[in-house]
C-alpha cells in the first residue's frame, strides 16, 4: 500500500494522512491499556496552592493526590467520592468549564486534588494543559481560579532507530513521540514511500528539539534535522529558515525538500494499468493507447490532488464517470476519474492544495472494479506521471545557503556521531 496520508483525508498535509493508518497500528492497544477497569491513585506529593513564581505570600503546605478516572468516572463522582459535598462540586466543576474542556476526561486520564493536610478535605484541583497549570482554590469567597505558567527551557537531542516493524513501533522504542513520527513523514513524503521504500533494517537518525518544563513534563517540538538510510541510501533534511521567508526544511546543498507534486494521488494496493501506448482495453477488448495511470484500491479510498492548483471540471464526463480536473500552475494539470462520489466543496473554480482530499475511489463510468484513473497532463498533453522528474520549489543562494552550510554542519555532526541505533521489539 502507499501513501495512507489518503485514508483519513481530513487532516492537513498528506504525509499526515498517508501515515494515520499505517504508523499508529497499535493505537487501539494504547486506548485499551488507558481504559484500566479498576481505579489508581497515584502517590501523595507535597505541594503549595500559592507556588506562582514572584509571589511575596508564603506558600500553605497542602497534599496533592492524582487520582486515575475509571470507566464511568466524573468529575463529581471523584470529588463526592473524596468528601466534597455535591454542592460545593458542582460549584467547583463549574468554575472549570471556561478553562479546560472537560469532555475530554475520561477513562484512563487523571485528575490532581488538593488535599488538606490534616483532615484531608478538598482544597482545590489542578489541570495541566500545555504550558500552565489551571487551578481552582478553596477562599473564604467560594472557589477562585488562578493560572500558573509552567518555566521551560528548550532543549535537543538525538534520536537513533532501526526499522524492524514499522516506523511507528521502532520509532516510539527509539523515543519519537507520536507527532514527531508524523512530521518525519511529513519531511520525506516528496521522496519516499513509507510503505514500499522502507525495509527491515533501515535506520533513522533525527535530531528533535523539546521543551523541558519545571515540573518534570517534557514536550515534543519540531525536528531540526533528520537522516534516513533507505536500502543503502542516505536522505537528509535540515530545518533552516531564510531570512527572507519561513522556515522549510532542505537537503544537504540547500534544496528545498518540498517538490511541485506529490507521489500518488492516494494510498493504493498496486498500480493494475500503467501509462502505455498500447493495451488490450478490458471491456472494448481492442488494443489502444492507455495514456494515464489506475491505481487499484478499495471503494471509498480518499484521493488527493497532486499539488496546489484550480478546479476546471468536477462532474460527470462520458467514460471517466465522476471525474475531477485540476489545473496547475506551469501548463500542468491532473484528472482523476471514476469516482464514487466527489469531495464536499469540490467544484469548478475551488482552490485546492496539494494533499487536499478532491474524491474518493469508486467505479463509476467505463470500469470493471474500484480503481482511480488518473492522468497528468502538460500543455494539454498526457504525459507519464511516473517518468516525470518533479522539480523542487527552491534551492537557496548567497548569504542563505552560507548560513545554511554553517547550520547544516553542526547537525550533520549530531546525526552522524557514534550512538548506537535503537531497535524496537
Amino acid at each position: 500500500m502507499k501513501h495512507v496520508g489518503n485514508i483519513l483525508g481530513l487532516l492537513s498535509s498528506h504525509a499526515r494522512r498517508f501515515l494515520v493508518r499505517y504508523i499508529f497500528a497499535g493505537a487501539s492497544v494504547i486506548a485499551l491499556l488507558l481504559w484500566a477497569p479498576s481505579l489508581e491513585i497515584l502517590p501523595e506529593r507535597e505541594s503549595s496552592l500559592t507556588t506562582l513564581p514572584g509571589k511575596s505570600s508564603a506558600p500553605r503546605s497542602v497534599l496533592q493526590l492524582g487520582v486515575k478516572l475509571k470507566p464511568g468516572d466524573t468529575l463529581l463522582t471523584v470529588l463526592t467520592r473524596h468528601g466534597l459535598a455535591p454542592l460545593s462540586a458542582h460549584d467547583l466543576i463549574a468554575k472549570f468549564r471556561p478553562h479546560v474542556n472537560l469532555r475530554r476526561l475520561r477513562a484512563g486520564k487523571h485528575v490532581d486534588l488538593v488535599l488538606d493536610p490534616g483532615d484531608r478535605s478538598v482544597q482545590g484541583m489542578e489541570f495541566t494543559i500545555a504550558d500552565e497549570i489551571v487551578r481552582a482554590k478553596a477562599t473564604t469567597q467560594g472557589w477562585m481560579i488562578e493560572r500558573e505558567e509552567i518555566p521551560s527551557t528548550p532543549a535537543t537531542r538525538v534520536v537513533k532507530g532501526t526499522i524492524s516493524r514499522s516506523l511507528y513501533e521502532n520509532g516510539v522504542a527509539a523515543g519519537l513521540a507520536a507527532e514527531q513520527i508524523l512530521e518525519l513523514a511529513t519531511i520525506f513524503e516528496y521522496d519516499i514511500d513509507f510503505f514500499s521504500d522502507l525495509r527491515r533494517g533501515d535506520e533513522f537518525s533525527t535530531v528533535v528539539e523539546e521543551l523541558h518544563y519545571a515540573n518534570g513534563r517534557r514536550a515534543p517540538r519540531r525536528i531540526l534535522a533528520a537522516e534516513l538510510d533507505v536500502d543503502g541510501q542516505i536522505h537528509s533534511a535540515f530545518y533552516f529558515s531564510p531570512k527572507a521567508g519561513r522556515g522549510s526544511y532542505y537537503d544537504t546543498e540547500g534544496k528545498q525538500l518540498r517538490r511541485a507534486f506529490l507521489r500518488a494521488p492516494l494510498s493504493y494496493t498496486r498500480i493494475s494499468s500503467p501509462y502505455s501506448r498500447s493495451r488490450s482495453h478490458p471491456i472494448l477488448r481492442i488494443a489502444r493507447p492507455h495514456r494515464a495511470i489506475d491505481y487499484a484500491a478499495p471503494a471509498g479510498t480518499p484521493v488527493v490532488a497532486i499539488g496546489k492548483g484550480r478546479i476546471s471540471f468536477s462532474g460527470w464526463r462520458r467514460g471517466y464517470g465522476k471525474l475531477v480536473e485540476i489545473a496547475h500552475p506551469g501548463g500542468y494539470s491532473s484528472r482523476y476519474g471514476h469516482f464514487s462520489r466527489i469531495a464536499r466543496g469540490i467544484r469548478k473554480g475551488a482552490e485546492v492544495n496539494a494533499g487536499q482530499v478532491v474524491g474518493f475511489v469508486g467505479q463509476t463510468g467505463h470500469a470493471t472494479g474500484p480503481h482511480l484513473h488518473f492522468e497528468f497532463l502538460r500543455g494539454g498533453r498526457k504525459i507519464n506521471f511516473l517518468s516525470l522528474k518533479i522539480p523542487r520549489l527552491e534551492h537557496l543562494r548567497g548569504l542563505d545557503l552560507e548560513r545554511f552550510v554553517r547550520e547544516r554542519d553542526r547537525k550533520l555532526a549530531r546525526l552522524r556521531d557514534q550512538v548506537r541505533p535503537v531497535t524496537g521489539a
